[in-house]
């Protein structure tokens, strides 16, 4: 079963991703939802084997994302 949602976003969102009529927007956010919840239970996982916080796991999984994709 498919469920709808709507999503509102800023004016200068929008007006950028009026520029890209090829984009199935649709698409790109429901895959957003997909990596983020993907995400979550990795976090999670990871959260119901050790001994420091959530706090302390997502701030080593922000540092480890930006590591992987190289920004700072």
């Amino acid at each position: 079963m498919s469920h709808n949602m709507t999503v509102t976003v800023e004016e200068d969102l929008w007006k950028a991703m009026k520029t890209r009529p090829e984009i199935r927007w649709s698409v790109v956010m429901k895959e957003a939802a997909k990596n983020k919840l993907n995400a979550l239970a990795i976090l999670d996982k990871l959260s119901s084997k050790t001994k420091q916080s959530e706090e302390e796991i997502e701030a080593f999984a922000v540092k480890l994302g930006k590591k992987i994709t190289c920004r700072k």
